[in-house]
């Protein structure tokens, strides 16, 4: 899940958003979520989910009877959420990730599609960190998944895709600056309309992040133990893992 910079973040794209990304398995995704807890011996019933989006995998969380709040930088991005998740009345507030606070704490922080890969500097991702181990229960777990630094670079050997689905159709364009760990992306949509297409481009970008500095940046922050996984399996981080899994647990 990329967010986009400026202050309208998704503003004419969330409507399309869940075409765009037709081809992920949310549910896939939700069940990995619960094996791990499970691994753990940890039964949440209290889930916040940071970089909700347009509610997908809050969704399937939602369906088993999990008491899920979302939270999500983007207006349009919640309003389409709002709509698909009605039948729940959940609780979907707007916020930063690295600026936010809830009375109420959960049992859970889950935060899927390598949302803070779109902090673009270290103090913004302490500081969500920070946020995060606030609204947690203490032995609550924090759980989410981040494109490592190989991933990242890896999109610059692909510059340019397409995509075409339900009348949208797509051009992904991406760029990885070395020295700055940064990954820009560049998505052009076409939609159509009325037997017309309607143009909208954004630029995104995402910063990569070391496993290290990443665990020390938790230990900081008030979690204990921190494991990570390649994406989707249990096995161990090596050099060319492209996206992967942190489970911190706070103290």
């Amino acid at each position: 899940m990329i967010r986009c910079r400026g202050k309208r973040i998704y503003k004419d794209i969330a409507p399309y958003y869940d075409r765009l990304m037709y081809d992920v398995n949310y549910e896939a995704w939700v069940k990995y979520i619960k094996n791990i807890c499970s691994l753990n011996r940890f039964k949440p019933e209290t889930i916040l989910d940071l970089g909700c989006g347009t509610g997908n995998p809050m969704k399937f969380l939602l369906e088993e009877g999990y008491m899920v709040i979302g939270i999500d930088g983007s207006l349009e991005m919640l309003a389409v959420a709002r709509k698909k998740l009605q039948s729940f009345s959940p609780l979907l507030l707007v916020g930063e990730f690295n600026h936010f606070s809830m009375k109420k704490k959960v049992d859970l922080v889950v935060s899927l599609f390598d949302s803070l890969n779109n902090l673009l500097s270290v103090d913004k991702l302490h500081q969500t960190f920070l946020c995060v181990n606030q609204v947690m229960q203490s032995g609550g777990f924090f759980i989410f998944d981040i494109n490592s630094v190989y991933g990242l670079s890896r999109m610059n050997e692909s510059s340019t895709f397409t995509k075409e689905y339900d009348g949208v159709y797509s051009i992904w364009n991406s760029q990885f600056d070395r020295w700055k760990i940064l990954a820009t992306l560049t998505i052009t949509l076409f939609v159509s309309e009325n037997g017309s297409y309607r143009r909208m481009e954004e630029t995104h970008m995402e910063k990569g992040y070391s496993s290290q500095k990443l665990k020390q940046l938790l230990k900081l922050s008030g979690f204990g133990k921190v494991t990570f996984y390649e994406h989707l399996t249990f096995r161990r981080l090596t050099p060319r893992t492209q996206r992967l899994m942190v489970v911190a647990r706070k103290n």
